[in-house]
C-alpha cells in the first residue's frame, strides 16, 4: 500500500513538469521526481529494473544501454506528433522519431540533427535495393550535415526475448557508410507486424558506442 501511495504522489510531482522540457534542459521537477523513483523503488544502489517497477509507473518507457554500459532507465516526457522525448534520471535526453534516434543532449559528443528521406524504415517496398542519403550534424566537434550513404535488408521475422516477454519481430538491417570518414555500421530495427519499433541498435556517431533502445512500456 505505501509503495503505491509513493509511486502516486511522484506521479504529481512529473505531471506538473510535463510542459517544459527542450532538447538542453531537462525540468528540474521532472529529474527530482525521477530521482526519487529511483531512490524509493529500487534503492540506492539498486540497479535492477524489475517488470513491477516498469508496470507501475503512469508513463511510457524505455530501457537504453550505451556501449558496454549498463541498461538504464528512461520515461517518456512528450510525444509531439510523430517525436518522443525520452529522460533519464541523470540528464540524458533522446529523441527519438518513429524508433530512429535523431537528437541527444546530456551526453559529451551529441547528435543534433538529423535528416533523412521522408520514408519510415519500416517501409521496405519503398526503400529495398535503393541508395538513400542520411545527413548527420553534432555538436562537439561542431560537424553539419555530414552525408552518409545507406542501404537497408529485410532479415525476416524472429522470436525476440524483451524485457516483457517475447515477441515475433521482423528484423531490418540498415548499412550506413560515410566514404568522407571512413565510417561504416550497421543498424538494427525489430519491427512487429504493425510497423511499431520494439527494440533497436542504432550507431549514430563515429565517435560514440552503439545505443541499444528498447520499448519497455509502449506510448499510448
Amino acid at each position: 500500500m505505501q509503495y503505491k501511495l509513493i509511486l502516486l504522489f511522484l506521479s504529481s510531482i512529473l505531471v506538473s513538469s510535463c510542459s517544459s522540457i527542450k532538447t538542453n534542459n531537462i525540468a528540474p521537477g521532472y529529474v527530482e521526481a525521477f530521482k526519487s523513483i529511483k531512490n524509493v523503488i529500487l534503492g540506492q544502489d539498486g540497479i535492477d529494473i524489475s517488470s513491477e517497477l516498469i508496470n507501475s509507473i503512469p508513463y511510457a518507457s524505455s530501457l537504453l544501454k550505451i556501449g558496454k554500459g549498463p541498461k538504464g532507465l528512461l520515461i517518456l516526457e512528450i510525444k509531439k506528433n510523430d517525436e518522443e522525448t525520452w529522460v533519464s534520471a541523470d540528464g540524458l535526453i533522446l529523441v527519438v522519431r518513429n524508433g530512429r534516434i535523431i537528437k541527444t543532449a546530456g551526453l559529451n559528443h551529441n547528435l543534433s540533427n538529423f535528416i533523412s528521406p521522408s520514408i519510415e524504415i519500416s517501409d521496405l517496398d519503398l526503400i529495398k535495393n535503393k541508395v538513400l542519403k542520411y545527413y548527420y550534424s553534432y555538436d562537439v566537434p561542431f560537424l553539419v550535415d555530414l552525408e552518409v550513404e545507406v542501404t537497408v535488408s529485410d532479415r525476416g521475422f524472429q522470436n525476440i526475448e524483451l524485457h516483457n516477454g517475447v515477441k515475433e519481430l521482423r528484423l531490418i538491417e540498415e548499412e550506413i557508410r560515410s566514404r568522407e570518414i571512413n565510417w561504416r555500421a550497421v543498424n538494427r530495427y525489430w519491427v512487429d507486424k504493425e510497423n511499431y519499433i520494439w527494440k533497436s541498435i542504432q550507431t549514430i556517431s563515429p565517435k560514440l558506442p552503439e545505443f541499444s533502445f528498447e520499448i519497455t512500456k509502449k506510448p499510448s
